[in-house]
């Protein structure tokens, strides 16, 4: 069972949220996309209600990550070991990062998210495999890795060789 819904997004779309993210930050040729900078130093300053916190494990338990909207306020949580990680160029680490800033730009201020109370939830509608779209769209640029293999995204990108591969087979797939 799903907690919440979100306003339904393709991937092309989501694809477009983090190409336009790339590009008003002056990133959009750049293949290693520096996601700490983005949560930690380019969000508050976009935002002054936004706030970025690494949280202790005891806090979090077992979620890596949280986005959490208190009112107006919205902050994203990194688990201290996840954000010693990826601050440490962990692929897997860094795209927790990614899909948490995904939950912020997506839904953290979205009035359309809301309570699911069961039943099948279309995965264009499911919030968390929008966040992994988008944490897939930024971190691995469909317009920069063409023609590249798999390793070598993993390695150009800083993801796990299983976010390169998986991002590489959607867009052979034509996705």
């Amino acid at each position: 069972m799903h907690d919440f819904r979100a306003l339904p997004m393709k991937r092309t779309e989501i694809r477009d949220v983090a190409r336009d993210l790339r590009r008003s930050l002056g990133l959009e040729g750049l293949l290693w996309f520096p996601v700490l900078q983005l949560v930690e130093h380019a969000f508050p300053r976009l935002d002054k209600q936004y706030h970025f916190e690494v949280a202790e494990h005891e806090e979090l338990g077992e979620s890596h990550g949280l986005t959490v909207r208190d009112g107006d306020s919205v902050c994203i949580k990194i688990r201290e070991d996840i954000y010693d990680r990826a601050f440490s160029d962990e692929g897997r680490d860094r795209g927790t990062v990614a899909h948490e800033a995904g939950h912020y730009l997506l839904h953290a201020r979205s009035p359309a998210l809301h309570r699911h109370f069961g039943g099948p939830l279309k995965s264009y509608e499911d919030p968390e495999w929008q966040a992994k779209a988008f944490q897939g769209e930024l971190l691995i640029p469909k317009h920069l890795v063409g023609g590249m293999s798999v390793w070598d995204v993993a390695k150009e990108c800083g993801v796990s060789y299983d976010a390169a591969e998986y991002q590489m087979n959607l867009y052979a797939a034509g996705k």
